[in-house]
Protein backbone atom coordinates (compact mmCIF):
# COMPACT_ATOMS: atom_id res chain seq x y z
CA UNK A 1 0.00 0.00 0.00
CA UNK A 2 1.14 3.51 -0.78
CA UNK A 3 1.11 6.28 1.80
CA UNK A 4 -2.01 7.77 0.22
CA UNK A 5 -3.77 4.40 0.41
CA UNK A 6 -2.79 3.98 4.07
CA UNK A 7 -4.25 7.40 4.87
CA UNK A 8 -7.42 6.67 2.91
CA UNK A 9 -8.09 3.33 4.61
CA UNK A 10 -7.02 4.46 8.08
CA UNK A 11 -9.16 7.60 8.11
CA UNK A 12 -12.11 5.54 6.92
CA UNK A 13 -11.90 2.46 9.16
CA UNK A 14 -10.06 3.42 12.35
CA UNK A 15 -12.45 2.68 15.28
CA UNK A 16 -11.42 5.66 17.43
CA UNK A 17 -11.95 8.11 14.58
CA UNK A 18 -15.35 6.63 13.81
CA UNK A 19 -16.29 6.98 17.46
CA UNK A 20 -15.33 10.66 17.28
CA UNK A 21 -17.47 11.04 14.16
CA UNK A 22 -20.42 9.48 15.97
CA UNK A 23 -19.99 12.03 18.76
CA UNK A 24 -20.04 14.82 16.20
CA UNK A 25 -23.14 13.32 14.55
CA UNK A 26 -24.84 13.21 17.95
CA UNK A 27 -24.10 16.86 18.74
CA UNK A 28 -25.21 17.82 15.22
CA UNK A 29 -28.55 16.09 15.72
CA UNK A 30 -28.99 17.74 19.12
CA UNK A 31 -28.17 21.21 17.74
CA UNK A 32 -30.85 20.81 15.07
CA UNK A 33 -33.63 20.72 17.67
CA UNK A 34 -32.10 22.74 20.50
CA UNK A 35 -33.81 25.87 21.80
CA UNK A 36 -37.42 24.79 21.37
CA UNK A 37 -40.06 26.33 23.64
CA UNK A 38 -41.62 24.25 26.36
CA UNK A 39 -44.87 22.55 25.36
CA UNK A 40 -48.03 24.23 26.63
CA UNK A 41 -50.09 22.53 29.31
CA UNK A 42 -53.88 22.06 29.36
CA UNK A 43 -55.93 21.60 32.50
CA UNK A 44 -59.67 20.81 32.76
CA UNK A 45 -61.95 21.01 35.77
CA UNK A 46 -65.48 19.76 36.43
CA UNK A 47 -67.46 20.62 39.62
CA UNK A 48 -70.89 19.32 40.61
CA UNK A 49 -72.99 21.52 42.91
CA UNK A 50 -75.26 19.00 44.68
CA UNK A 51 -77.84 21.37 46.17
CA UNK A 52 -78.55 23.13 42.90
CA UNK A 53 -77.84 20.21 40.59
CA UNK A 54 -75.49 22.44 38.65
CA UNK A 55 -72.32 21.33 36.90
CA UNK A 56 -69.52 23.89 36.53
CA UNK A 57 -66.83 23.31 33.95
CA UNK A 58 -63.55 24.97 33.17
CA UNK A 59 -60.56 24.58 30.90
CA UNK A 60 -57.24 26.37 31.09
CA UNK A 61 -54.13 26.65 28.93
CA UNK A 62 -50.65 27.13 30.43
CA UNK A 63 -47.92 28.76 28.35
CA UNK A 64 -44.40 29.61 29.55
CA UNK A 65 -42.98 32.68 27.87
CA UNK A 66 -39.16 32.44 27.79
CA UNK A 67 -38.53 36.06 28.69
CA UNK A 68 -35.09 35.07 30.07
CA UNK A 69 -33.95 33.88 26.64
CA UNK A 70 -33.19 30.31 27.76
CA UNK A 71 -34.15 28.71 24.41
CA UNK A 72 -31.71 30.96 22.56
CA UNK A 73 -29.00 30.10 25.08
CA UNK A 74 -29.79 26.39 24.74
CA UNK A 75 -29.37 26.73 20.99
CA UNK A 76 -26.04 28.51 21.50
CA UNK A 77 -24.82 25.80 23.89
CA UNK A 78 -25.76 23.06 21.41
CA UNK A 79 -23.91 24.84 18.61
CA UNK A 80 -20.87 25.15 20.87
CA UNK A 81 -20.95 21.42 21.58
CA UNK A 82 -21.26 20.74 17.86
CA UNK A 83 -18.27 22.96 17.06
CA UNK A 84 -16.20 21.46 19.87
CA UNK A 85 -16.91 17.90 18.67
CA UNK A 86 -16.03 18.86 15.10
CA UNK A 87 -12.70 20.41 16.09
CA UNK A 88 -11.94 17.50 18.42
CA UNK A 89 -12.58 15.14 15.50
CA UNK A 90 -10.12 17.12 13.35
CA UNK A 91 -7.51 17.07 16.12
CA UNK A 92 -7.90 13.30 16.54
CA UNK A 93 -7.55 12.75 12.80
CA UNK A 94 -4.31 14.76 12.79
CA UNK A 95 -2.97 12.88 15.81
CA UNK A 96 -3.92 9.62 14.11
CA UNK A 97 -1.97 10.51 10.96
CA UNK A 98 1.08 11.28 13.09
CA UNK A 99 0.84 7.84 14.69
CA UNK A 100 0.26 6.13 11.35
CA UNK A 101 3.14 7.85 9.52
CA UNK A 102 5.45 7.25 12.48
CA UNK A 103 4.62 3.55 12.56
CA UNK A 104 5.11 3.39 8.79
CA UNK A 105 8.67 4.72 9.01
CA UNK A 106 9.45 2.51 12.00
CA UNK A 107 8.22 -0.55 10.12
CA UNK A 108 10.22 0.38 7.02
CA UNK A 109 13.36 0.82 9.14
CA UNK A 110 12.77 -2.53 10.84
CA UNK A 111 12.26 -4.14 7.42
CA UNK A 112 15.57 -2.70 6.17
CA UNK A 113 17.42 -3.81 9.31
CA UNK A 114 15.84 -7.26 9.05
CA UNK A 115 17.18 -7.74 5.50
CA UNK A 116 20.60 -6.48 6.57
CA UNK A 117 20.61 -8.79 9.60
CA UNK A 118 19.53 -11.83 7.56
CA UNK A 119 22.41 -11.29 5.15
CA UNK A 120 24.79 -10.80 8.09
CA UNK A 121 23.67 -13.99 9.86
CA UNK A 122 24.23 -15.95 6.65
CA UNK A 123 27.67 -14.38 6.40
CA UNK A 124 28.39 -15.26 10.03
CA UNK A 125 27.34 -18.86 9.38
CA UNK A 126 29.86 -19.04 6.52
CA UNK A 127 32.54 -17.49 8.72
CA UNK A 128 31.85 -20.01 11.48
CA UNK A 129 32.06 -22.88 9.00
CA UNK A 130 35.43 -21.67 7.64
CA UNK A 131 36.69 -20.93 11.16
CA UNK A 132 35.81 -24.46 12.32
CA UNK A 133 37.77 -25.93 9.41
CA UNK A 134 40.78 -23.69 10.12
CA UNK A 135 40.63 -24.47 13.84
CA UNK A 136 40.59 -28.20 13.15
CA UNK A 137 43.67 -27.73 10.95
CA UNK A 138 45.40 -25.79 13.71
CA UNK A 139 45.53 -22.57 11.68
CA UNK A 140 43.27 -20.56 13.99
CA UNK A 141 43.50 -19.97 17.70
CA UNK A 142 40.66 -21.14 19.91
CA UNK A 143 39.97 -17.58 21.19
CA UNK A 144 39.42 -16.27 17.64
CA UNK A 145 37.21 -19.26 16.88
CA UNK A 146 35.14 -18.57 20.01
CA UNK A 147 34.66 -14.92 19.00
CA UNK A 148 33.25 -15.93 15.61
CA UNK A 149 30.96 -18.55 17.19
CA UNK A 150 29.70 -16.04 19.75
CA UNK A 151 28.94 -13.51 17.02
CA UNK A 152 26.88 -16.10 15.16
CA UNK A 153 24.90 -16.98 18.29
CA UNK A 154 24.32 -13.31 19.10
CA UNK A 155 23.35 -12.58 15.51
CA UNK A 156 20.80 -15.40 15.45
CA UNK A 157 19.30 -14.17 18.72
CA UNK A 158 19.09 -10.58 17.46
CA UNK A 159 17.55 -11.82 14.21
CA UNK A 160 14.80 -13.59 16.15
CA UNK A 161 14.10 -10.44 18.16
CA UNK A 162 14.01 -8.38 14.95
CA UNK A 163 11.54 -10.82 13.37
CA UNK A 164 9.30 -10.55 16.45
CA UNK A 165 9.48 -6.75 16.29
CA UNK A 166 8.68 -6.78 12.56
CA UNK A 167 5.62 -8.99 13.08
CA UNK A 168 4.45 -6.87 16.02
CA UNK A 169 4.67 -3.70 13.95
CA UNK A 170 2.68 -5.30 11.13
CA UNK A 171 -0.02 -6.38 13.57
CA UNK A 172 -0.10 -2.90 15.09
CA UNK A 173 -0.39 -1.39 11.62
CA UNK A 174 -3.35 -3.62 10.73
CA UNK A 175 -5.03 -2.73 14.03
CA UNK A 176 -4.38 0.96 13.52
CA UNK A 177 -5.87 0.81 10.02
CA UNK A 178 -8.96 -0.97 11.32
CA UNK A 179 -8.45 -3.95 8.99
CA UNK A 180 -9.13 -7.62 9.64
CA UNK A 181 -6.19 -9.49 11.29
CA UNK A 182 -5.89 -11.68 8.19
CA UNK A 183 -4.43 -8.59 6.48
CA UNK A 184 -1.29 -8.76 8.66
CA UNK A 185 0.82 -9.68 5.60
CA UNK A 186 0.18 -6.28 4.02
CA UNK A 187 3.32 -4.54 2.79
CA UNK A 188 3.92 -0.83 2.33
CA UNK A 189 5.09 0.82 -0.82
CA UNK A 190 8.27 2.91 -0.65
CA UNK A 191 11.65 2.72 1.04
CA UNK A 192 13.69 4.71 3.47
CA UNK A 193 15.34 7.75 1.84
CA UNK A 194 18.76 7.04 0.39
CA UNK A 195 20.18 10.29 1.77
CA UNK A 196 19.67 12.29 4.93
CA UNK A 197 16.50 14.40 4.55
CA UNK A 198 16.60 18.18 4.93
CA UNK A 199 15.54 19.79 8.19
CA UNK A 200 11.85 20.54 8.76
CA UNK A 201 11.02 24.02 10.05
CA UNK A 202 9.42 24.15 13.49
CA UNK A 203 6.19 26.19 13.75
CA UNK A 204 6.28 29.50 15.60
CA UNK A 205 4.27 30.17 18.75
CA UNK A 206 1.86 32.31 16.74
CA UNK A 207 1.22 29.49 14.25
CA UNK A 208 0.60 27.06 17.06
CA UNK A 209 -2.44 29.15 18.01
CA UNK A 210 -4.11 27.66 14.91
CA UNK A 211 -3.30 24.05 15.80
CA UNK A 212 -6.41 21.82 15.76
CA UNK A 213 -5.74 20.54 19.29
CA UNK A 214 -5.66 24.08 20.69
CA UNK A 215 -8.72 25.14 18.67
CA UNK A 216 -10.58 22.12 20.05
CA UNK A 217 -9.57 23.07 23.60
CA UNK A 218 -10.71 26.66 23.01
CA UNK A 219 -14.03 25.41 21.63
CA UNK A 220 -14.58 23.36 24.78
CA UNK A 221 -13.85 26.50 26.83
CA UNK A 222 -16.42 28.45 24.78
CA UNK A 223 -18.92 25.67 25.44
CA UNK A 224 -18.35 25.87 29.18
CA UNK A 225 -18.74 29.67 29.00
CA UNK A 226 -22.09 29.27 27.26
CA UNK A 227 -23.14 26.70 29.85
CA UNK A 228 -22.30 29.17 32.62
CA UNK A 229 -24.38 31.89 30.95
CA UNK A 230 -27.31 29.48 30.73
CA UNK A 231 -27.03 28.52 34.41
CA UNK A 232 -26.88 32.18 35.42
CA UNK A 233 -29.96 32.93 33.31
CA UNK A 234 -31.87 30.13 35.03
CA UNK A 235 -31.92 32.09 38.30
CA UNK A 236 -34.28 34.69 36.83
CA UNK A 237 -38.06 34.09 36.85
CA UNK A 238 -39.98 32.92 33.83
CA UNK A 239 -43.37 34.39 32.93
CA UNK A 240 -46.25 31.94 32.82
CA UNK A 241 -49.41 32.90 30.90
CA UNK A 242 -52.65 30.99 31.47
CA UNK A 243 -55.76 31.90 29.43
CA UNK A 244 -58.85 29.94 30.45
CA UNK A 245 -62.59 29.40 29.94
CA UNK A 246 -65.15 28.62 32.66
CA UNK A 247 -68.86 27.81 32.69
CA UNK A 248 -70.23 28.51 36.17
CA UNK A 249 -73.84 28.86 37.33
CA UNK A 250 -75.00 29.03 33.75
CA UNK A 251 -72.60 31.81 32.88
CA UNK A 252 -69.60 31.54 30.56
CA UNK A 253 -66.43 33.28 31.68
CA UNK A 254 -63.16 33.94 29.90
CA UNK A 255 -60.09 34.95 31.86
CA UNK A 256 -56.34 35.08 31.82
CA UNK A 257 -53.85 34.35 34.55
CA UNK A 258 -50.25 35.43 34.92
CA UNK A 259 -47.74 33.58 37.06
CA UNK A 260 -44.12 34.26 38.00
CA UNK A 261 -41.78 31.85 39.71
CA UNK A 262 -39.90 33.67 42.49
CA UNK A 263 -36.36 32.40 43.09
CA UNK A 264 -36.19 33.41 46.72
CA UNK A 265 -33.82 30.79 48.12
CA UNK A 266 -32.33 28.51 45.47
CA UNK A 267 -31.53 30.92 42.61
CA UNK A 268 -29.70 28.00 40.91
CA UNK A 269 -26.59 28.56 42.98
CA UNK A 270 -25.44 24.95 42.71
CA UNK A 271 -25.72 24.92 38.91
CA UNK A 272 -23.87 28.22 38.62
CA UNK A 273 -21.06 27.03 40.91
CA UNK A 274 -20.63 23.80 38.94
CA UNK A 275 -20.66 25.62 35.60
CA UNK A 276 -18.15 28.23 36.79
CA UNK A 277 -15.80 25.52 38.08
CA UNK A 278 -16.08 23.65 34.77
CA UNK A 279 -15.36 26.87 32.86
CA UNK A 280 -12.20 27.42 34.93
CA UNK A 281 -11.06 23.85 34.26
CA UNK A 282 -11.56 24.22 30.50
CA UNK A 283 -9.70 27.53 30.55
CA UNK A 284 -6.76 25.89 32.32
CA UNK A 285 -6.84 22.97 29.86
CA UNK A 286 -6.68 25.37 26.91
CA UNK A 287 -3.69 27.22 28.34
CA UNK A 288 -1.93 23.94 29.14
CA UNK A 289 -2.58 22.65 25.63
CA UNK A 290 -0.88 25.70 24.14
CA UNK A 291 2.07 25.36 26.53
CA UNK A 292 2.46 21.69 25.66
CA UNK A 293 2.42 22.50 21.94
CA UNK A 294 5.12 25.14 22.41
CA UNK A 295 7.20 22.75 24.53
CA UNK A 296 6.75 19.99 21.97
CA UNK A 297 7.80 22.29 19.13
CA UNK A 298 11.00 23.33 20.89
CA UNK A 299 11.83 19.77 21.97
CA UNK A 300 11.26 18.32 18.50
CA UNK A 301 13.34 21.05 16.85
CA UNK A 302 16.24 20.38 19.24
CA UNK A 303 15.92 16.63 18.77
CA UNK A 304 15.88 17.03 14.98
CA UNK A 305 19.08 19.08 15.09
CA UNK A 306 20.79 16.45 17.24
CA UNK A 307 19.61 13.54 15.08
CA UNK A 308 20.75 15.27 11.90
CA UNK A 309 24.18 15.58 13.49
CA UNK A 310 24.16 11.91 14.48
CA UNK A 311 22.99 10.77 11.04
CA UNK A 312 25.75 12.70 9.29
CA UNK A 313 28.34 11.29 11.70
CA UNK A 314 27.06 7.73 11.25
CA UNK A 315 26.98 8.15 7.48
CA UNK A 316 30.66 9.15 7.52
CA UNK A 317 31.50 6.16 9.73
CA UNK A 318 29.60 3.78 7.45
CA UNK A 319 31.45 5.12 4.42
CA UNK A 320 34.83 4.86 6.13
CA UNK A 321 34.25 1.37 7.53
CA UNK A 322 32.80 0.15 4.24
CA UNK A 323 36.06 1.15 2.55
CA UNK A 324 38.01 -0.63 5.28
CA UNK A 325 35.84 -3.73 4.85
CA UNK A 326 36.39 -3.64 1.10
CA UNK A 327 40.17 -3.46 1.56
CA UNK A 328 40.12 -6.36 4.02
CA UNK A 329 38.05 -8.42 1.60
CA UNK A 330 40.54 -7.75 -1.19
CA UNK A 331 43.48 -8.67 1.06
CA UNK A 332 41.70 -11.81 2.25
CA UNK A 333 41.02 -12.84 -1.33
CA UNK A 334 44.75 -12.82 -2.14
CA UNK A 335 45.77 -14.38 1.18
CA UNK A 336 47.36 -11.24 2.68
CA UNK A 337 45.16 -11.27 5.81
CA UNK A 338 43.42 -13.85 7.95
CA UNK A 339 39.75 -14.61 8.61
CA UNK A 340 39.58 -12.96 12.09
CA UNK A 341 40.71 -9.63 10.63
CA UNK A 342 38.17 -9.61 7.80
CA UNK A 343 35.46 -10.85 10.21
CA UNK A 344 36.17 -7.89 12.53
CA UNK A 345 35.92 -5.47 9.60
CA UNK A 346 32.61 -6.99 8.50
CA UNK A 347 31.21 -6.78 12.04
CA UNK A 348 32.18 -3.13 12.49
CA UNK A 349 30.67 -2.15 9.14
CA UNK A 350 27.48 -4.07 9.98
CA UNK A 351 27.08 -2.42 13.39
CA UNK A 352 27.55 1.05 11.90
CA UNK A 353 24.93 0.38 9.20
CA UNK A 354 22.48 -0.82 11.84
CA UNK A 355 23.12 2.26 13.95
CA UNK A 356 22.65 4.51 10.94
CA UNK A 357 19.22 2.98 10.32
CA UNK A 358 18.34 3.58 13.97
CA UNK A 359 19.33 7.25 13.75
CA UNK A 360 17.58 7.70 10.41
CA UNK A 361 14.37 6.11 11.74
CA UNK A 362 14.34 8.42 14.78
CA UNK A 363 15.00 11.42 12.54
CA UNK A 364 12.15 10.57 10.18
CA UNK A 365 9.64 10.03 13.00
CA UNK A 366 10.72 13.30 14.62
CA UNK A 367 10.21 15.14 11.35
CA UNK A 368 6.75 13.58 10.97
CA UNK A 369 5.75 15.04 14.34
CA UNK A 370 7.21 18.43 13.38
CA UNK A 371 5.35 18.47 10.06
CA UNK A 372 1.98 17.72 11.61
CA UNK A 373 2.65 20.20 14.41
CA UNK A 374 2.59 22.92 11.77
CA UNK A 375 -1.09 23.88 11.23
CA UNK A 376 -0.38 24.71 7.57
CA UNK A 377 0.83 21.19 6.78
CA UNK A 378 -1.63 19.06 4.82
CA UNK A 379 -1.04 15.33 4.55
CA UNK A 380 -0.80 14.02 1.00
Amino acid sequence: MSLEKLHEIGLLLNPELNQARLSYARSTAVAEFAGLWEDPSISAEVKQVREADVTNRGIGLGITLPVTGLPALAEKVAECYKQADYLSMQAKERAYLVKLDTLRYETMATHAKLHLMQARVQQLADEQKNAARLHDLGEMEFADFQVICRRLNDGQKELQEMEQLHLGQHLELVKLLGLHPDMREVEMDGHLPGSIPAAVAAPSQEKLLQHPALKAAMAKHDTSEAELQREIRKQYPELELGPGFEHEDGNSKVGIGVGVRLPLWNRNRQGIAEARAERNIKEYDAVQTWRELVQQSVALADMQELLLKHCRAEQERVSRLSEAEKRQEELYAIGETKLPSVADARQEAFLRRMNYFNCLSKLLTTQVELQYLNPDFIAK
